[in-house]
């Protein structure tokens, strides 16, 4: 039997069939068991990682959005101050500045939005799991 008919013939959460773990089990008396309850290890390990992984994606995009808030108002209280004190022309040209940034960060926002963008690790190609089996001709 090749890698592939064996591969087939496991179910598509990655456990062997009802048939192979019989066939571990009459080997080994209660390998099957054993086989399950590593399964359910592995899928509860998985599914902490991948609510780890939410939260700090969560974290990190709430934590930029604020930063870089703080750096627009910074930027331009620091234009009004310094157009107040006198010096209009430095005054507009750090106001405009700011613009630009704050154009450009949206620009860049809205383009993310617009594919759709998700957490790396749920990216289908980062995923074995979600791969499409390629279909190899039978020799």
């Amino acid at each position: 039997m090749s890698g592939f008919e064996r591969h087939k013939k496991r179910n598509p959460e990655g456990l062997p069939s009802a048939e192979q773990l019989e066939a571990y089990d009459a080997v080994l008396s209660g390998s099957a068991t054993r086989i399950i309850e590593m399964f359910e290890r592995e899928q509860a390990h998985r599914h902490a990682w991948e609510l780890r992984a939410l939260r700090v994606h969560q974290t990190s995009t709430l934590l930029g959005q604020v930063l870089g808030f703080f750096i627009a108002v910074s930027i331009f209280i620091s234009a009004t101050v310094i157009g107040l004190a006198g010096d209009a022309s430095v005054a507009a040209f750090i106001w405009v500045f700011g613009m630009a940034i704050v154009t450009m960060a949206a620009m860049i926002w809205w383009y993310a939005k617009s594919l759709g963008q998700r957490p790396l690790f749920a990216r289908p190609a980062m995923r074995t799991s979600f791969r499409p089996e390629k279909e190899t001709p039978s020799e």
